[in-house]
Parts: structure tokens; sequence; C-alpha cells
């Protein structure tokens, strides 16, 4: 039984790509975690240090957050799912984190589409989890 973990951004373009997970799957009996981490920015002015999102943004912020991963979850057809929203000042590491805590035997990344010059790279947090992952890593090329 595959524990899988996808980690993706809140972009249609994305979240399209990322369904492409269905031909690797067992989706009967597959666990899928469904994550998005939202990074905690911190902006210091003269006298004062303002973070985004706020307290008071967090809530509405996650509720939308799980809205769209359920919806996504529901496209795919999985059966037994989860989604969760964090928020953290440290994204990579905090999704490093969650694929220890949950044991994962599959972690799931959507490549971004580039051009030019920068598609000799790969993207920052693809390279970190390809370096620190504990589990498989399953990158899926953008849509042509």
């Amino acid at each position: 039984m595959e524990n899988a973990v996808i980690f993706t951004t809140l972009e249609t373009e994305l979240l399209e790509q990322l369904k492409k997970v269905k031909q690797h799957l067992d989706a009967e009996n597959s666990t899928v975690h469904i994550v998005h981490c939202h990074k905690i920015q911190m902006y210091i002015n003269e006298l004062s240090v303002f973070t985004f999102p706020t307290e008071n943004e967090i809530p509405q912020m996650t509720e939308a957050t799980n809205q769209v991963l359920e919806q996504f979850a529901k496209e795919l057809s999985i059966k037994k799912y989860t989604v969760e929203t964090f928020f953290d000042h440290d994204p990579k590491e905090r999704c490093l984190n969650y694929l220890k805590e949950k044991n994962a035997t599959l972690c799931v990344l959507g490549a971004k589409k580039k051009s030019g010059f920068e598609t000799l790279f790969e993207g920052s947090f693809i390279s970190y989890m390809n370096k620190f992952s504990p589990c498989d890593i399953l990158t899926l090329r953008p849509l042509k």
C-alpha cells in the first residue's frame, strides 16, 4: 500500500499537471496526503515588524486553500486522502518533516514550466527534496 504525499502550489496549471499522478498510483489502495505550505513572510520597518499572513488572515487562507485541495482530490478520484495546509517560515523544512511524520513511501512534486536558460536548472524545492527526502520522489514534468 502506497503512502503518498503530493506537495502542490495553488496554481491551476500545476494542479492540472499533478493529475498525471493517477497513472502512477493505485487509487484504490493508496493513502494520499495533499499538502500546501504557505510561507510566512516577515517585513521589518524602522520601528516595527510586519508578518504576512497576519494571525487574522490565517483561518481564511486555510479554509480557501483546503477547498482548492479538496476539489483537486475529488478530481483525482482517490478514496483515502487528507488535505493539509501549513504556514511556516521555512516551507522546505516543514514539508521534509511532514514526509517523516507520515512515513511517506512516495513524494510527488510538479516541476514548473520554464523557458530559455532557466530550463537548465530544477526548482529549489525539487532540488531540496531530491537531496533530503526520506522516500522516493516522483517529479511530474509540465504539460505541453
